[in-house]
C-alpha cells in the first residue's frame, strides 16, 4: 500500500491560520485557488481511501466525492477523539464508505443509523500503524493522507508516509496560531527527495519521496 500526503502549504510552512479555519476562509484570502483544487480532485482520482482528522473534515464539510479511475468514491477514515460534529454532511454521503477512528467508543454512534464505521484503537498500538493496518486488511492500495499537522505527525512518526504532494501557495501566514504542515514532534528527521516540480501561475507543486532507512 501506498501513503501519499497531500497538502497546501503557506511559504512559511503553515496549513491555516487557525485549526478550525475553513477551505472557504482559506480561498477567500488567497490560500488556495481554482488550480490548487483541481490539482486534489486528480490526486482522490487515483485513490482507494483518504485518511484526515476531524478538524481537516470541519474546515471541508465532508468528504470530496470525486470518483476514482475505477468509478468508485474513495473511502473517507477520520481520526479523532471526541466524533465530529452532527451537522455536518459527511453523516449523509451514505455513497462513501466512511469510517471514524477514536481511541474509545463513540458515545451515541449508531452505524445501523449513520452508516459511519466507528473503529476503536487498540491502546497497545501506534494509532498510524492500527489504521494503515486496518486499511490494507480492506484491500486499499493507494491512500491519500490529508492531514491536518496532528495526523501527518503520527504517519510520519511511524514511517507509513511514502510520498509528499506539496503545493506552495504564495502567502506568508506567520502567526502563533497557525497551523503546521506537521506538528511536533516526531523521533527523527524525515528526509526527502525531490522527484518532481512545476509551476502553475503562483502555485508551484512538488513531488517529494519520503526516503526511508
Amino acid at each position: 500500500m501506498q501513503i501519499i500526503n497531500v497538502m497546501a502549504s503557506s511559504i512559511d510552512g503553515k496549513i491555516a491560520l487557525h485549526d478550525t479555519e475553513s477551505d472557504a476562509e482559506r480561498r477567500n484570502y488567497g490560500f488556495t485557488n481554482k488550480d490548487d483544487q483541481e490539482f486534489v480532485r486528480s490526486m482522490l482520482e487515483t485513490a482507494d481511501a483518504v485518511v484526515t482528522g476531524a478538524k481537516s473534515l470541519r474546515a471541508s464539510g465532508g468528504a470530496w466525492q470525486v470518483r476514482n479511475q475505477r468509478g468508485k468514491l474513495p473511502a473517507w477514515i477520520v481520526l479523532t477523539t471526541s466524533g465530529i460534529a452532527p451537522d455536518l454532511k459527511f453523516w449523509d454521503q451514505r455513497e462513501t464508505e466512511r469510517w471514524l477512528v477514536s481511541p474509545r467508543p463513540l458515545p451515541g454512534h449508531d452505524e445501523g443509523r449513520t452508516g459511519v464505521r466507528n473503529l476503536v484503537l487498540d491502546p497497545s498500538a501506534d494509532p498510524a500503524v492500527f489504521v494503515r493496518d486496518a486499511m490494507i486488511q480492506r484491500g486499499f492500495s493507494t491512500v491519500l493522507l490529508f492531514g491536518g499537522g496532528a495526523v501527518n505527525r503520527l504517519f510520519y512518526r511511524a514511517g507509513l508516509v511514502d510520498e509528499l504532494r506539496l503545493t506552495i501557495c504564495p502567502i506568508i501566514l506567520a502567526t502563533k496560531a497557525a497551523s503546521s504542515l506537521v506538528d511536533p514532534e516526531i523521533t527523527s528527521p524525515v528526509n526527502l527527495r525531490l522527484d518532481a516540480s512545476h509551476a502553475l501561475g503562483s502555485l508551484v507543486f512538488l513531488k517529494y519521496a519520503v526516503l526511508k532507512n
